[in-house]
């Protein structure tokens, strides 16, 4: 199943619950999802391990404003500021949320699998610490034209490469990006525009991740660096396409604009 990252599902649905368009069973509910209950550590006034719950409110009553998620790769930090060991870690998970307003906290998680595979669950727990100020990040209009053209030149590049005949599930990721009509994975006080450019930029990152995690006994070393070449970009646009739908209501919040859903 192709799901939003858990810091994605966070930021969108935490800063929905500031905003009073959902409940904080809501934003639980929504980021845990099928995991065991998440707790969160160093969270301010607290010296042990709490719950969601206790870590959100507590986040609101010290001044936080919004919640912004970071989807950082190896050569791009993309939305840290710093400092430098919390971008590390960071981008060492793949994902982390930001929370702003008087002062800026993140909270990184740690995932941990358990179980055997086809039944496995999740244990996640977010470290909370004080970060520096992030810089403006992807901006939609941007990150929704940057993701269209990526893909179109991608496309093509897979279709010379036969991607169908050695990873089905690619091309049918692809089909559905094109043709199937889109979900909301956003709160519903989220603009229309982010929906859709969320829905797309999950799904393709899906195909990065199946097309880039083997390379298959029948492809070349040199079709498997040419499929590396064109998913690249793809990968990186529609990360940064997820992080500005995601950060859409907030960055729209900050700039004094009311988002209207429908």
């Amino acid at each position: 199943m192709v799901t939003m990252p858990r810091s994605a599902r966070l930021a969108a649905w935490a800063t929905a619950w500031l905003h009073d368009d959902c409940t904080l069973d809501d934003v639980v509910n929504r980021v845990c999802a099928d995991d065991e209950p998440h707790n969160v550590t160093d969270v301010p006034g607290h010296p042990s391990t709490v719950n969601f719950v206790s870590a959100l409110t507590t986040l609101r009553a010290e001044g936080v404003t919004s919640f912004q998620v970071t989807l950082p790769a190896p050569g791009d930090p993309v939305g840290l500021g710093g400092p430098a060991d919390l971008t590390a870690d960071a981008i060492d998970a793949g994902e982390a949320v930001l929370a702003t307003g008087t002062t800026t906290y993140a909270l990184v998680p740690d995932i941990q699998v358990f179980g055997p595979p086809g039944d496995q669950g999740h244990m996640v727990t977010w470290r909370c610490r004080p970060a520096d100020s992030p810089p403006a990040g992807p901006n939609l209009p941007e990150a929704e034209q940057t993701l269209a053209s990526t893909l179109r030149e991608t496309g093509a590049t897979l279709a010379k490469l036969d991607v169908a005949a050695w990873k089905p599930e690619v091309a049918a990721l692809l089909d559905d990006v094109r043709s199937e009509p889109i979900a909301e994975p956003l709160p519903r006080t989220f603009p229309a525009k982010a929906q859709v450019v969320a829905a797309r930029s999950i799904r393709l990152m899906a195909v990065a991740d199946f097309a880039l995690g083997d390379d298959g006994g029948a492809v070349t070393l040199g079709s498997a660096e040419s499929r590396r070449a064109a998913l690249a970009p793809l990968e990186r646009a529609a990360r940064h396409a997820l992080i500005a739908a995601c950060n859409s209501l907030a960055a729209g919040s900050a700039a004094g604009v009311h988002h209207d859903a429908r």
